[in-house]
C-alpha cells in the first residue's frame, strides 16, 4: 500500500445501485479497504 494515497489512481466506478463515483470519495475519511467478489454462474 503506497504511504501517500494521493499517488494512487483515482478512478471512477460503478456501484451497486448503479450511481458512479470516484474511489477517492472513499477514503476521504480514512484507510480504505478493496474487496472484488466474482460470481461464478
Amino acid at each position: 500500500m503506497p504511504e501517500d494515497a494521493t499517488k494512487v489512481s483515482d478512478h471512477e466506478v460503478v456501484l451497486w445501485d448503479n450511481t458512479v463515483t470516484r474511489l477517492s470519495r472513499f477514503w476521504e475519511s480514512g484507510p480504505l479497504v478493496l474487496v472484488f467478489l466474482r460470481h461464478y454462474g
